[in-house]
């Protein structure tokens, strides 16, 4: 674990709403983390909000407490409070600017918002539809701290941002080869009927793996509280590293004692029983698991990961490899 930014805290931090932004790459352990994370009592995970309008809002899929958002018992009452109900919402509007401002492309704009430069009009109205989503969902939930698992950097920087929240985020990184291997798999989408999770070339993840790592380190040097865990260091000890991450977003509840209520250290892996239903609206299929989880490291990519693919994403990837502990 390392801390690329230890000042979490600023003056009027309490006024704010604290969200804690889990980014990365896809494929790195995120929805697991959260999964996890969810479980403290001050904490509410509301998904990958950066995909709400389309996947949630317009295509009515499932959230991950298994209902269509329309009948969940969290998301309509969030429409309700941030725009006195979903139907009076813009929706084409609120899907052009997702497209249009929280894209990689505009992330040097926005990185120069956090250094006193102006957001275009663009960004400051798609920020607020982002703050009132977030807003109504601590006000229903009545979360101190939120986490947003939407990975994006450009939603990162933005949110961060913004006078009303404060923003921390978790940066998870996993070997790239790792990343890799997961995205060639074809796996279903249990939020719809029969779609499956797009795949994608090794040398595009190993690529995208680079570009992602460094702007989340960028993102950092800007002064946006950083804390980043390697999902393989997370494995190996992971009530050590909910305590790192609790101290990151202050949710004490993670760094009173020595055990966590919901992990079993006494077992080999590490055990996790699951008892709070996530509202998480977009992500990883894991967030319909079911109450038990094996805390174990996924490192089949070593054996059934290509030869030709594993040396791409090394050769792609070796300039950063030892910045994030890994090797050739």
């Amino acid at each position: 674990m390392t801390n690329a930014n230890t000042n979490p805290t600023s003056p009027g931090t309490d006024q704010r709403q604290r969200v804690l932004f889990i980014g990365g790459l896809g494929r790195s352990g995120t929805t697991l983390i959260e999964k996890l994370l969810n479980e403290a009592p001050e904490t509410f995970a509301v998904g990958e909000t950066v995909h709400l309008w389309e996947r949630g809002v317009r295509d009515q899929e499932r959230c991950g407490c298994g209902e269509r958002f329309a009948d969940c018992e969290h998301w309509p009452e969030v429409g309700r409070l941030a725009f006195g109900g979903w139907d009076a919402l813009d929706l084409r509007r609120a899907i052009d600017l997702r497209w249009s401002v929280d894209r990689s492309r505009r992330m040097p704009q926005i990185l120069g918002a956090h250094r006193n430069k102006p957001l275009k009009d663009d960004q400051l109205e798609y920020l607020e539809l982002m703050r009132k989503v977030l807003l109504a969902s601590a006000e229903r939930s009545g979360a101190s701290v939120l986490l947003d698992s939407s990975k994006h950097l450009s939603t990162a920087a933005l949110l961060a941002l913004d006078p009303a929240l404060d923003v921390r985020v978790l940066h998870v990184v996993r070997d790239p080869r790792g990343v890799a291997y997961s995205w060639t798999k074809a796996v279903a989408r249990p939020e719809t009927d029969g779609e499956m999770m797009p795949t994608y070339r090794p040398s595009r993840t190993a690529m995208r793996w680079v570009t992602d790592n460094r702007g989340f380190d960028t993102l950092a040097k800007a002064g946006v509280p950083t804390l980043r865990l390697r999902y393989e260091d997370f494995l190996a000890d992971p009530a050590g590293s909910l305590r790192a991450i609790g101290e990151l977003a202050g949710i004490d509840s993670l760094c009173s004692g020595d055990a966590l209520p919901f992990l079993d250290t006494s077992t080999d892996p590490v055990g996790a029983t699951i008892s709070t239903p996530m509202h998480s609206v977009a992500g990883n299929p894991l967030r319909f698991g079911g109450a038990e989880l094996a805390l174990k490291l996924d490192d089949a990519w070593r054996t059934e990961l290509d030869a030709k693919a594993r040396a791409t994403v090394t050769r792609i990837t070796r300039p950063a490899l030892g910045r994030y502990g890994y090797t050739a």
